[in-house]
């Protein structure tokens, strides 16, 4: 239930961020809001390829034998 929570934050924090973000990018509003799923979608997706690399990294290195 922990990891759920913390996923969901997660997820509530970047869309804030992407919001803030894209409406800094573009002049418009209208292109802003068109392109804010795509950025919103690259935005968790690199976030977890980065999670996925750290948790292979720790599980090569760092795992108690």
């Amino acid at each position: 239930m922990e990891l759920l929570t913390h996923i969901v934050l997660f997820l509530i924090l970047s869309f804030g961020i992407c919001v803030m973000g894209v409406f800094y990018a573009e002049p418009e509003d209208g292109p802003a809001l068109q392109s804010l799923p795509r950025r919103y979608g690259t935005f968790v997706g690199a976030c977890a390829v980065v999670a996925v690399i750290l948790l292979v990294v720790e599980w090569v290195f760092a795992s108690v034998r």
